[in-house]
């Protein structure tokens, strides 16, 4: 009895980016109101990020008026390693300071679960409202650069890459009216945080194409959904996958930094107006720590049933079950993701404790999977416990 149920980003092969010849033409459809070609960065000019306060010279009494920046390392698999509950973890704590402060999202992940997608456009969308959220690419593909394409602010690394949102349907990818309308919800997220939308619909359908020309004095840039542009963004071939240097030519990323200095300095932070929290690196330390120990105890849980079967007396192995059903537990509710499989190993549910069907009809759409895992392991428990007293019965 399988639940394997969850369709899944791909997790894909960088696409090509090719250059086309210069072609003078009219932008179609490009309303700059709408969607701007070259998305600025929110600037950081208001009272907290023009504040001169020194910390060492806060005095007794005065207000600190300096921004918290928390950056947010997440990586691995969407839904896995990056996820929307650490990023409202520190929402939470850049509301304790007031609106205003900075999260910077360092992501490094090639894909994942579709429903955990949605999860984060949701966060992303409410924390934008209220911080100044920012991206930081090291590798953003697929689920990755959709959870990305909701920061108003880009940022690459020089090795970065972000692109190639394809959706797949069980082990398909999408086809019909899943598709179009997958194209169009990635050209909303692109439009909504102030990106061209035919950019963001040619990281999921590669038949679409888009261009773009970029004035020599101004460095405006007009993006074109056809190859009337001078240089050809994305081919009909590939979907879209942006590398630094033509994220930042075309004005898609706001510029490139390998350390958190080299961030600062492109985002104009000045001196003595911020403060790096230590808790946006915890909470995502912490995390990745949680997903490794899970990973080494669901491994270990799982050889170990099969070991508990064959090499002790009944009674013995009951019991050791008995024991093992509550680490499992223990790893369902700690770091449920590993618990799911969903990065290989199988779902930790023994065979046995998937005999209860009734228990697993609403499992493919329970958001928190841990409480019908507890009822099953538990029923799993009872029957054990009526088969040891059948057994001191007989002996």
């Amino acid at each position: 009895m399988k639940y394997f149920f969850t369709t899944l980003f791909a997790v894909t092969v960088l696409s090509s980016i090719a250059l086309a010849q210069t072609k003078p033409a009219t932008p179609v459809g490009s309303d700059p109101s709408k969607a701007p070609a070259t998305p600025a960065a929110k600037p950081a000019t208001d009272a907290a990020a023009n504040s001169k306060t020194d910390a060492t010279k806060v005095g007794a009494g005065e207000k600190d008026t300096r921004r918290q920046v928390f950056i947010l390392p997440l990586g691995g698999m969407v839904g896995v390693g990056l996820r929307h509950q650490e990023m409202e973890k520190i929402e939470k704590e850049a509301d304790k300071f007031g609106p205003g402060q900075i999260i910077v999202i360092r992501i490094n992940s090639g894909g994942g679960l579709v429903t955990e997608g949605d999860e984060i456009a949701v966060t992303l969308s409410r924390m934008r409202d209220k911080h100044r959220v920012v991206a930081w690419i090291e590798e953003a593909i697929s689920g990755a650069a959709f959870t990305a394409m909701h920061c108003r602010e880009i940022y690459f690394m020089k090795t970065g890459s972000l692109g190639s949102i394809t959706m797949f349907a069980g082990d398909k990818s999408a086809q019909g009216k899943e598709l179009e309308a997958w194209i169009e919800r990635v050209g909303d997220v692109a439009a909504d945080a102030g990106r061209n939308r035919q950019v963001g619909r040619c990281m999921v359908y590669s038949p679409l194409v888009v261009s773009y020309t970029k004035d020599p004095k101004s460095g405006k840039v007009t993006f074109f959904d056809n190859d009337s542009g001078e240089v050809m963004l994305s081919d009909d071939k590939d979907n879209l996958t942006f590398t630094e240097d033509v994220a930042l030519a075309c004005g898609f990323s706001q510029g490139t930094a390998d350390t958190e200095e080299e961030l600062f300095q492109i985002m104009q932070l000045k001196p003595n107006s911020y403060e790096v929290n230590s808790n946006g690196k915890k909470v995502g330390d912490a995390w990745a720590k949680t997903i490794v120990d899970a990973k080494k105890a669901s491994s270990k849980l799982m050889a170990e049933w099969e070991i508990k079967g064959t090499s002790q007396g009944q009674v013995a192995q009951i019991q050791a079950r008995k024991k093992l059903l509550d680490e499992m537990l223990r790893v369902w509710e700690k770091c449920e993701p590993v618990a799911m499989g969903y990065e290989g190993g199988g779902m930790m549910i023994p065979p046995e404790a998937q005999q209860y069907e009734d228990l697993f009809v609403g499992f493919q759409k329970a958001k928190v999977k841990a409480p019908i895992v507890r009822q099953a392991f538990e029923r799993l428990k009872k029957d054990y416990d009526q088969q040891l007293a059948a057994l001191k019965k007989k002996n």
